[in-house]
């Protein structure tokens, strides 16, 4: 069955930033900390468990493969159910199954709790990305992605900056964090069920929908540009998911304290978070999506494959500069996905979520695979995460043709 429901505008009551502020705080407290806090940990539970590396890039590279069936599940789902529904069901789940880690003995047992999680925990950016096109208007998209995205980087920045230095000695061990992770996500269901349903306007517009879920599928799939989008996706999101898994370890591996190690990719989240909003902002107002996302993802896929050849004091300064842009790249590349003739109001959930379902291709892989990669040398994985990122750059230099951005009138 069609749809018959026409597109709505984004609202533009106040209440918006409200909506806006739960779409960057969800993210930081129920994604990015947990997900981020996890590398780090990752000594002492590989210790505790008797892991091997490449069970542990498995294990991080677990959420991105169930991402690979749930993203898209998730926003035809949110386009189908609404993103209240949506939001509460999966924030709780995500809490269930990540305070379920805790109490995992072994490698089987962590890796399904944490790809149960990571089932519901992937649908989270889709949902919320569909809030801010529900919210707001086509003029200020590319700002309201910035802000919703410096809520990931936050958490992106304090994962490994916390994790080892105070949640695990603060909390007792690396299970207590885990657990200490998913009652956050069960509280944060509690207020978006709250925070939602106080909007009594808004009520009816994110009432059930008489969509067939096959239908808005078969819609989005016919777009060139969702695909595109998709696959470069599928380079960043492998070039940054390797990168950021391995890179603790491949600094203590190279002579550097723990803490430091841990500490490192705080560097690179910072300069992210610093940037995101502005860059976001400009993106608006000049109107280059395309060339944000080729400046970006070059400026990414250079920097990881120059860890390959850094000295050590060159390498926090390499990690800056190469983080400056990505949480900007992100953002613009799901306002791009949005923007996409066709796409709309009606079917955004669906086509973030089946580009995500393309984007977590790359990252379920590379993680494993740029870990195996060792063998030959220690840098040797830095090199295969930057190919995955210059892929993207081809795609958004050749492939890709430059969107056209549509006002709703």
């Amino acid at each position: 069955m069609s749809s018959n429901i026409a597109v709505e505008k984004p609202k533009t009551s106040n209440y918006r930033w409200v909506m806006l502020a739960l779409c960057a705080l969800t993210p930081l407290f129920v994604v990015t900390l947990p997900t981020m806090s996890l590398p780090p940990l990752f000594t002492a539970i590989g210790r505790e468990l008797d892991l091997t590396l490449v069970e542990i890039g498995t294990i991080w590279g677990a959420q991105s493969l169930t991402g690979i069936f749930f993203s898209l599940i998730g926003g035809t789902l949110g386009d189908r159910f609404g993103t209240r529904r949506t939001l509460v069901t999966i924030c709780l789940m995500t809490g269930i199954f990540g305070l379920a880690r805790g109490f995992a003995t072994d490698f089987i047992t962590l890796l399904l709790t944490t790809v149960l999680m990571g089932s519901f925990q992937i649908i989270i950016p889709v949902a919320v990305f569909k809030v801010i096109r529900q919210w707001m208007p086509s003029e200020q998209l590319g700002m309201a992605s910035g802000i919703t995205s410096a809520g990931f980087a936050t958490g992106l920045m304090l994962g490994p900056l916390l994790s080892t230095s105070v949640l695990e000695p603060a909390l007792g061990g690396w299970r207590q964090v885990l657990i200490f992770f998913g009652v956050i996500a069960i509280v944060f269901s509690g207020i978006w069920l709250i925070a939602t349903s106080r909007e009594k306007k808004h009520q009816s517009e994110d009432a059930p929908r008489s969509t067939s879920l096959m239908a808005n599928l078969r819609h989005v799939v016919k777009l060139r540009n969702v695909w595109i989008l998709g696959l470069a996706g599928l380079g960043i999101t492998g070039c940054f998911r390797g990168f950021t898994g391995y890179m603790p370890t491949y600094l203590k591996s190279i002579g550097w304290a723990e803490l430091d190690a841990d500490r490192a990719l705080s560097v690179f989240f910072l300069a992210s978070l610093l940037a995101v909003i502005p860059l976001s902002t400009l993106s608006d107002r000049m109107g280059l999506r395309r060339g944000f996302l080729i400046i970006s993802g070059t400026i990414l896929a250079t920097g990881i494959g120059a860890l390959a050849f850094t000295s050590d004091g060159l390498i926090l300064v390499i990690i800056g500069f190469t983080g400056l842009f990505f949480d900007s790249l992100m953002a613009i590349m799901n306002a791009t996905v949005m923007e996409v003739e066709g796409v709309g109001y009606l079917y955004a959930g669906t086509a973030l979520g089946f580009a995500s379902t393309v984007r977590n291709i790359g990252g379920s892989l590379s993680p494993p695979i740029g870990n195996s990669l060792v063998d030959y040398s220690p840098s040797v994985p830095f090199l295969f995460w930057s190919g995955l990122g210059f892929f993207a750059v081809f795609m958004f230099v050749f492939v890709l043709k430059s969107p056209k951005r549509k006002r709703e009138s």
